[in-house]
């Protein structure tokens, strides 16, 4: 199995900044060097899971964001893949679609 340390290490890379956080605060927080973090967004080390997880923590989000690239929390992370298929259906399809997104979006959960 191929794990791509770079894209993990540059999606770790884009929250930090996008939680105004600098390589130094992160190190300091989490008890490692500023060059340990810039080796990790840079794909040069490969990090741990519980690194993975720590670091996670720290910036508040989903870890599996970090591995795939999807934040399941968010409510348009499957927009873009949606629209695409959707330009590919025709006609008669699409309004078999809309009805089932009717339905669905209609379908109360019941809570056990």
């Amino acid at each position: 199995m191929y794990v791509d340390y770079y894209a993990i290490g540059q999606r770790i890379k884009k929250i930090r900044k996008q939680k105004r956080f600098t390589q130094e605060r992160v190190a300091e927080s989490l008890e490692v060097s500023t060059v340990y973090i810039s080796q990790v967004e840079n794909g040069k080390t490969k990090l741990s899971l519980e690194m993975l997880v720590r670091l996670a923590s720290l910036l508040d989000i989903d870890p599996g964001y970090f591995l795939t690239g999807i934040s399941y929390h968010s409510r348009d992370y499957l927009k873009a893949d949606i629209a695409h298929l959707l330009q590919e259906c025709p006609p008669e399809k699409l309004q078999l679609i809309m009805d089932v997104v009717k339905l669905i979006s209609k379908y109360k959960v019941i809570s056990q």
